[in-house]
């Protein structure tokens, strides 16, 4: 399988929900649909989202993995102070999300693989950006509640001023 065969492969995995009755990813295949429940598909802006940062943490990781493992390592330090920020405005679950991240960045600015997919695609999950006048607004997410989030603590927010600051433009795709 191609690389980014391989990386669509991940992609999907770490998006599509699993099926509560086998635990097995669901797909479209018609013959092995679940008789129990529709999921809704993923909002194409977090899909986009998550397609980019991750496209260009896989381009990064293979084209100069001396800066991947700068990159992911600055990401770790920001999403750890970002779950301080998260715990010390009272939100537990952000931070807890956030302390995830932060290992996960942590362990692949020392193995040079890619940060778990799966955490990473839940923590963009977790937030819907809007958009304004035909610009995302960026840092402008919203929680379930509908209610502002803190810039400073949004994952995509966090991972895209770190690649902006190494130099590294994320590639929209």
């Amino acid at each position: 399988m191609s690389t980014i065969g391989s990386l669509a492969s991940t992609l999907l995995n770490a998006i599509l929900p699993a099926n509560p009755l086998t635990g097995n990813k669901t797909t479209n295949n018609v013959a092995n649909a679940p008789t129990t429940s529709v999921t809704q598909p993923p909002d194409v802006g977090q899909l986009s989202s998550f397609a980019q940062l991750a496209g260009t943490l896989q381009q990064l990781e293979q084209s100069n993995p001396a800066q991947f493992a700068q990159v992911t390592q600055q990401i770790s330090t920001n999403l750890q102070t970002a779950a301080q920020t998260a715990s010390a405005n009272g939100n537990t679950a952000a931070a807890t999300q956030l302390n995830q991240l932060a290992k996960d960045f942590s362990t692949a600015s020392g193995t040079g693989q890619l940060p778990n997919l799966q955490d990473l695609a839940q923590a963009l999950g977790g937030h819907h950006h809007h958009r304004y006048g035909g610009a995302e607004a960026v840092g402008t997410s919203t929680a379930s509640t509908g209610t502002a989030t803190d810039p400073t603590t949004d994952p995509a927010t966090i991972i895209r001023n770190a690649l902006a600051s190494a130099g590294v433009g994320v590639t929209v795709g």
